[in-house]
């Protein structure tokens, strides 16, 4: 079974980033995408918004934007690449990877997304009590209302959200212009992420000729080189790696200078963390005609939250969602916001890199995923259940899997390349 959908939503990607191309094809339903996509063998319940096939809408955008063969056959595919590698299940109110869960409060729940081992230290500080385990947490935020807990981990680092389903935002993105320069068939891209979304945009643009330079702390490597290795290869082999200490100013002389080299520059970090290097985007976008610098942050800019992929999903209604379809609270795929946010990225720099670039570009995780949940159905039950019956039905394999394009690079192998 064919729709739509997915062309739809390109198309309307594809018309807010100011391009003519359109997209004119039929794709898998979103209930063939999700169950084809592994997600339904790790939620073991359909969702009823089409979020699969809008990110095959957002690949079929970004197809449109390029003449190379090279990309991934799939946008749903890349939203559940992780979970099939890890063979990754549903665990309900625990997140797929085990780091998270969603509690009840005294007001609501939440998702506590305690994923860095230092997380567990900061516990006590943000609970004002003793908390040693999920036992202790699951105990003391009954007692607490949501929207303090939510305060005080925003202050600490923490990373946790309000189970809610916040209305769709009119756009997924926020573009400040500058001025546009000549348009290079190998962009340099400097990327300064980790983790998944902005690797996965940086390697779906490496996939159409950009070249790619990640950099990374000697000292703090990208931790998702200590995750599932075969993930890894697919997001970075390829890349040219450079490992530079930010708090060594030979080394932070040497940073500002592949920056300005740089066409193109991801970066995740929290608003104000660059800047206190003396790294301004618009300073070096204002310098440089035809720059693009991407800016990702879990909540937006005016927010100093931190978030993950899990606990982004919950604020951005994947939770509310289900439990307004099933009446059961459960987390949604795995780190979902971030394959979403980094296909988004990926078409919305090449979008602007075709036009000439000139920009700082800002994505908010959450609004990125909630604007790509699509407008909700009047009765998510009747919606669940119907494509789960075409789920059912199926009896297709799921998509093939992606294999790595190139080698993976130690941290810091590239540095006598390019420094």
């Amino acid at each position: 079974m064919q729709t739509s959908h997915a062309a739809d939503y390109a198309n309307k990607l594809l018309s807010g980033l100011g391009c003519a191309e359109r997209v004119d094809r039929l794709s898998d339903h979103p209930a063939l995408a999700w169950k084809r996509s592994g997600l339904l063998d790790t939620t073991k319940l359909m969702l009823s918004s089409p979020l699969a096939s809008h990110a095959d809408g957002a690949l079929m955008a970004l197809k449109a934007l390029s003449s190379q063969a090279e990309l991934p056959k799939s946008g749903a595919l890349l939203m559940g690449e992780r979970v099939r590698l890890r063979g990754l299940v549903r665990q309900g109110r625990e997140s797929a990877g085990g780091l998270g869960r969603i509690l009840d409060t005294k007001d609501g729940r939440i998702a506590v997304n305690l994923v860095r081992e230092d997380d567990w230290d900061l516990s006590p500080a943000w609970l004002e009590d003793n908390a040693e385990d999920w036992a202790d947490i699951t105990r003391i935020v009954k007692t607490r209302e949501s929207d303090d807990l939510i305060t005080r981990a925003s202050e600490l680092g923490l990373a946790v959200a309000k189970v809610e389903l916040p209305a769709r935002p009119s756009d997924w993105l926020t573009i400040n212009r500058f001025e546009s320069g000549p348009t290079s068939q190998s962009p340099l891209i400097v990327d300064l992420s980790s983790l998944w979304a902005g690797p996965l945009a940086s390697n779906l643009l490496n996939l159409i000729g950009a070249r790619v330079i990640k950099i990374e702390s000697p000292k703090r490597p990208d931790g998702a080189r200590s995750g599932h290795e075969g993930f890894y290869s697919l997001l970075n082999a390829g890349k040219d790696c450079v490992a530079l200490d930010f708090k060594n100013a030979g080394d932070l002389g040497q940073l500002k200078g592949l920056l300005s080299e740089a066409n193109i520059v991801i970066e995740a970090s929290r608003p104000r963390a660059l800047q206190q290097l003396g790294i301004v985007a618009e300073e070096f976008v204002a310098a440089k005609p035809g720059m693009i610098w991407a800016r990702i942050t879990a909540y937006g800019r005016s927010e100093n939250r931190i978030g993950f992929g899990d606990d982004i999903g919950v604020s951005a209604g994947l939770t509310s969602l289900m439990a307004d379809a099933y009446d059961e609270p459960c987390f949604v795929g795995d780190a979902i916001a971030d394959p979403v946010s980094g296909l988004h990225l990926a078409l919305a720099i090449q979008a602007l890199r075709l036009q000439g670039g000139g920009a700082v570009l800002d994505i908010s995780m959450r609004d990125v995923l909630r604007y790509a949940m699509g407008d909700l159905p009047a009765d998510p039950a009747k919606t669940a259940r119907e494509w789960q019956t075409i789920a059912n039905q199926d009896n297709q394999p799921l998509y093939s899997l992606r294999s790595p394009v190139g080698a993976v690079k130690a941290s810091g192998a590239d540095n006598g390349k390019w420094l």
